[in-house]
């Protein structure tokens, strides 16, 4: 081969490449990113009361781990066939599930929109009473066409998804639904509703750090309220041990986003000699558990609904020899 004909050859392999990977680039690019980016069917008009219907059978709560929501809903006169053919050349979706863990993106990538198209089935086209299934399918054969050997669409979605930069997860829906038959007027109109629905979830990261953010929050209003007003023995259902230095920090620090109340007091007096303070005021004799001492105060040992611990100090340093813990209940009622 001649060196001209090499490099024709070469040419033209280098063009189909290029044609190829031109294909695949604009393939991918007709995935939305955005809301904004989400193609409107010709002559859909937005129909705001269907919107507000759905939310209000949403109910209106917004799950804490949604970072952003929008809902759209379209009402067109086309056929949802039509609409269906529509956005699959638009967004280039592939029918069936993703298969794909939208987690496991790269951030800034967006997935292969999918599809699941339904179709109206036999059974929907039977005769019984008050139900007029022979007219339904005179009515489709009439005013449209098959989407696929004769099968008309009663519905269906288009779905991907987008891993955010700070690695928050959207996902995309464009339901499609058929809309044209009046059961109780026994009239057909072509009729085909989009709804549009993009939503933000927040990453693991971000969610965890939020939990951190209201937990150390927590704690902290919990602190200034113990140390503004520490607790009395009536709080407590026992008296407060002589001498002892209440620790509000530590008391909210394990009380806040708890069943139970923790309220901590450190004396330089020995374990045994709390204990024995404490059975005597409240005439209950204490448990020994792990070197330390236990003492019921709702409930029985060895696990009682309310109770005092006495342990030696090993936690929280200085002069203390003993932290006494006690254990209550709180947001229930008593018995």
């Amino acid at each position: 081969m001649s060196a001209k004909r090499i490099i024709a050859a070469g040419s033209i392999l280098f063009w189909v490449l290029f044609i190829s990977v031109s294909s695949v680039s604009r393939l991918a690019a007709q995935v939305p990113k955005s809301e904004k980016e989400i193609p409107i069917f010709p002559g859909a008009v937005r129909d705001t009361d269907k919107e507000s219907a759905l939310k209000s059978e949403q109910g209106g709560e917004i799950s804490p781990n949604v970072r952003s929501g929008v809902l759209k809903v379209y009402m067109t006169g086309a056929s949802a066939e039509e609409v269906f053919k529509f956005y699959l050349q638009k967004i280039a979706a592939k029918e069936g599930a993703p298969g794909i863990d939208p987690r496991g993106l790269e951030r800034g990538a967006v997935s292969q929109a999918s599809c699941q198209i339904s179709y109206y089935t036999d059974e929907f086209f039977e005769d019984y009473e008050g139900y007029h299934g022979a007219w339904k399918k005179q009515s489709l054969m009439k005013n449209r066409k098959p989407y696929t050997s004769g099968k008309w669409v009663t519905g269906g979605y288009i779905s991907w998804y987008k891993k955010e930069s700070n690695d928050d997860l959207t996902t995309f829906y464009i339901n499609i639904d058929d809309e044209s038959f009046d059961d109780f007027a026994k009239k057909y109109k072509t009729a085909t509703s989009i709804r549009i629905s993009v939503g933000t979830e927040k990453s693991e990261q971000a969610m965890r750090e939020e939990t951190d953010v209201q937990m150390d929050q927590k704690v902290e209003d919990l602190t200034k309220s113990l140390k503004s007003k520490p607790p009395t023995a009536k709080d407590l259902g026992a008296p407060l041990y002589p001498g002892a230095t209440f620790n509000a920090d530590a008391s909210a620090g394990m009380s806040a986003g708890n069943d139970y109340a923790y309220y901590i007091f450190l004396t330089t007096d020995p374990p045994s000699k709390v204990a024995a303070f404490y059975e005597q005021q409240l005439k209950i004799k204490a448990g020994e558990q792990g070197g330390g001492y236990m003492i019921p105060l709702k409930g029985k040992l060895p696990i009682p609904e309310e109770g005092i611990v006495i342990e030696p100090n090993t936690m929280f340093g200085g002069s203390a020899k003993t932290v006494i813990t006690i254990q209550k209940m709180i947001g229930k009622k008593e018995e």
